[in-house]
């Protein structure tokens, strides 16, 4: 139902949305500017930031980017999401490089859904991603933080986890457990988001920093890239999608 009104409310302000659009030009995905950036944020130069440093073949399951004020992103206290295909990006930026953020995050997430199963299908991500908890729990254990091991056992997004890492905890008290462990704060929500910051790493930050600290995400990131217009089949396990649960 929700997905069903958000459908719905884009159908009617795709006219006047129309008048103010702008061309992915690399892979044809076309941007809605339902609400204006910040004077300071050029979308032109992020696209073409976009454009110089993501491969092709990684958004070709991008069909659209919504920018403006959306009220899915309010509720859920979020600067973007994807879904549905399209990528809905707040128009509330502090600079380009928050907005560069934001989009290649989210790519991430569209990237994730195209090829889940050949990032998570043989299992060595989430290894990796469980040992990794299992080391922040020891971690937060022996400073005496009440926390239960079962919560950090569980891949998927929750929202107990989330507060009790962004609230209870605080993502500066949290920083200096997993520093060296984890890409960053956020990518200890979940296995998606440990994925998608890794991704992001890869594409905007140092990847050395990223391969040593989580070497089987960067394999598989690097894999990812390297498959250009390479057979999928022959590339990896096969053209089934998979991905975690939400």
């Amino acid at each position: 139902m929700q997905n069903l009104k958000l459908t719905n409310y884009i159908k009617k302000s795709s006219d006047d949305l129309a008048n103010r659009k702008e061309t992915l030009l690399f892979n044809d995905v076309v941007v809605f500017i339902k609400d204006p950036l910040p004077e300071n944020v050029s979308l032109k130069s992020v696209l073409s930031r976009i454009e110089t440093v993501l491969p092709k073949h990684l958004i070709t399951n991008l069909e659209a980017i919504y920018v403006g004020e959306f009220e899915h992103l309010k509720k859920r206290e979020v600067n973007a999401a994807f879904q549905d295909g399209a990528l809905y990006i707040s128009n509330v930026q502090d600079d380009e490089d928050d907005l560069l953020d934001d989009v290649i995050h989210e790519i991430a997430h569209s990237v994730e859904e195209q090829y889940g199963l050949q990032i998570y299908g043989d299992g060595v991500i989430e290894r990796e991603f469980i040992a990794k908890r299992k080391q922040l729990y020891n971690l937060l254990r022996s400073y005496d933080y009440d926390v239960q091991k079962s919560e950090f056992l569980n891949v998927d997004f929750s929202e107990d986890f989330d507060n009790l890492l962004y609230k209870d905890i605080g993502y500066d008290k949290l920083e200096h457990f997993t520093m060296g462990l984890f890409p960053s704060n956020y990518s200890v929500t979940s296995l998606r988001e440990y994925f998608a910051v890794g991704f992001e790493r890869y594409f905007l930050n140092d990847r050395k920093e990223l391969a040593k600290a989580s070497p089987e995400l960067f394999i598989t990131v690097k894999r990812l890239v390297s498959m250009g217009e390479e057979d999928e089949e022959e590339v990896w396990l096969g053209s089934e999608q998979y991905h975690p649960s939400y």
